[in-house]
């Protein structure tokens, strides 16, 4: 008995003797931890934080590009027949410059070195053009040859009225007999008939199928997309992206609070971020990117959103951004304001971007994407190691939001065209968040799926088995009658290029949007190339035909593309605003 009592007397004693070495233990294991993670701080980082301590240079933000030097049309030019006949001589336009893809306005200029000196020095910015006065060029007049109209999606067409500027061969009937033929596409170019030979038309395929009688269904919108970022977790916070409720992890909130803009001040708080556990973040974005295949901005669209839900203060929110946006890959400085304790944060674009202040720095333009003034700042000479990209503005693919989606629907003033389309108010938000950029970022943007295939199915039937004079002119048609015409300044108060899906979004539209349309549509339903008109204050476009067609031209590269212009409301292809026959004009390509 007295031996069972000393056991367990002796247990008892040794149990604060165990919790005393575990204790002991996890202490251990916390401070090797932390001394790890102090090790975790890289070699790059550490080297960037010790620049951010150095006192930074003076430097100057240059002032913001402005897209337009003239404002545009107020109205848009309605079609005078009394003015401008029909039967009006062609003139062929005086060309001042072709812009290709490699060419456009926001080309980046080859690498300058930055040397470290008492002041920061910044490569001198692209000088803005200066107008130069209108040529006035003798027209030259073209006498217009017949047209042969080309037949689009290789049906068996109807026998039409001709119009004035085409007069097409009347097609013989052909015998039962004839080998069938695959219906040609609209990016094909079709046999040109011989006027001898009937029999050999090779754009009377057999297949029924192909008769544009009947409507195609209206596909069915897919299901909205689906993230691991829409579904809550611990510890996360919730933000708001782009009307889209999504969770981000909560490890990096209040880590730090800047509440000076010194150099110091900042330097401890970009530390504290490198010694915090940020991975579990930077994944997300990477999640995100995916999900939802953003673009460049999206990410750094992404960053913002999460740095302002983790942030109590602006500058704590800047420091966040530049050090995310950094282990991301891409290329952002700060900068403290001359004239205030206020940060500011610098992004580098891989295209021009109008309406901000910026500076430029080894060939690339680092924007401030917050701010529209442009200051005297201080800014750290030397960059962090990670920033090797910077923040691409074109999109490759359209991205994957479809919150909030809304339906409008769009008719020509005749009645006979009617598109109806769901938008996504989410997408809309996305686009809405992006500062103007250069025009090729609209042009060459991709569609949206569901969008396109409503629109395109809609418009493919009415144009299938007609010419290119009709099916173009119904394309013209629709764009010039079926959408209201305003300036950007009056619907929005500043420039805003619009996607083409924003065209069905808003209420109204001016000449450039319906461009990006028209230029969409011809080559989507027509499989044609089109070049954009830029002249001072408008902007049209120039289709490439592979018939004869008659009306106004351009020759690019040897080939002859046809004045279309969705803003000269109720005109047809070939024909140019009075005003704007005589003027040169820029052509983009894209």
């Amino acid at each position: 008995m007295k031996r069972l009592v000393f056991l367990a007397v002796t247990a008892l004693a040794s149990i604060p003797l165990s919790a005393q070495v575990v204790t002991d233990d996890f202490d251990k294991f916390i401070q090797e931890e932390n001394a790890s993670f102090d090790k975790f701080i890289d070699d790059a980082n550490k080297e960037f934080i010790e620049f951010l301590r150095h006192p930074w240079k003076k430097a100057e933000a240059k002032k913001p590009v402005e897209r337009h030097t003239k404002p545009e049309p107020p109205k848009p030019v309605i079609y005078d027949e009394q003015k401008h006949p029909e039967d009006t001589p062609p003139v062929e336009l005086t060309i001042k410059d072709i812009l290709n893809q490699t060419t456009i306005e926001g080309q980046q200029r080859p690498t300058v070195e930055v040397k470290n000196v008492d002041q920061l020095t910044f490569d001198k910015p692209t000088p803005k053009p200066q107008p130069q006065p209108k040529p006035t060029p003798k027209p030259t007049v073209i006498v217009a040859k017949q047209n042969t109209p080309t037949i689009i999606g290789g049906n068996t067409p109807k026998v039409e009225p001709a119009k004035p500027q085409a007069t097409p061969v009347k097609p013989q009937p052909v015998a039962p007999k004839a080998e069938p033929t695959t219906p040609a596409k609209p990016q094909t170019t079709p046999v040109k008939p011989q006027p001898v030979a009937p029999k050999a038309e090779p754009t009377t395929p057999a297949k029924p199928q192909a008769t544009p009688v009947k409507p195609q269904p209206k596909p069915k919108a897919k299901p909205a997309m689906q993230s691991s970022l829409q579904k809550e977790f611990y510890p996360s916070v919730a933000i708001n992206y782009c009307n889209t409720k999504l969770y981000i992890d909560a490890s990096m909130k209040g880590v730090i609070n800047i509440t000076s803009s010194q150099e110091c001040a900042v330097a401890d708080g970009y530390e504290a971020l490198c010694r915090s556990n940020y991975k579990p973040l930077i994944a997300n974005c990477q999640q995100a990117q995916k999900d939802f295949r953003l673009n460049d901005w999206g990410v750094f669209l992404f960053v913002k959103t999460a740095a302002e839900a983790l942030c109590n203060d602006e500058n704590s929110c800047i420091v966040m951004q530049q050090f995310l946006l950094n282990e991301l890959g891409y290329r952002a400085k700060m900068a403290r304001r001359g004239d205030r304790n206020q940060l500011l944060l610098f992004v580098a674009t891989d295209c021009m971007v109008y309406g901000h202040p910026y500076f430029t720095k080894e060939g690339l333009n680092y924007y401030n994407i917050n701010g529209t003034e442009a200051c005297t700042f201080y800014m750290c000479n030397q960059d962090s190691k990670k920033a090797k990209t910077p923040v691409a503005m074109r999109l490759n693919n359209v991205p994957a939001l479809n919150s909030g989606v809304v339906s409008r629907q769009r008719t020509n003033k005749a009645g006979n065209v009617s598109v109806s389309v769901n938008v996504s108010k989410s997408l809309m938000d996305f686009y809405a968040s992006m500062p103007q950029c250069d025009y090729g970022v609209y042009a060459k943007a991709p569609v949206a799926g569901s969008l396109a295939q409503e629109v395109l199915g809609t418009l493919r039937p009415l144009v299938q088995g007609k010419s290119e004079v009709d099916a173009a002119n119904l394309l013209l048609n629709f764009v010039q009658t079926g959408f209201k015409y305003a300036t950007d300044e009056e619907q929005f108060g500043f420039e805003k290029p619009f996607f083409v899906e924003e065209l069905f979004y808003y209420p109204a539209c001016d000449c450039e949007d319906r461009s990006v349309l028209f230029g969409w549509l011809v080559r989507e339903l027509l499989g044609l190339d089109v070049v954009y008109l830029d002249y001072p204050n408008h902007i049209a476009t120039a289709v490439q035909f592979k018939g004869d067609v008659k009306g106004d031209f351009l020759t690019v590269d040897g080939k002859r593309y046809t004045v279309c212009d969705p803003t000269y409301i109720g005109a047809s292809i070939g024909m140019t605003m009075p005003n704007l026959r005589s003027a040169g004009v820029s052509i983009l390509r894209y």
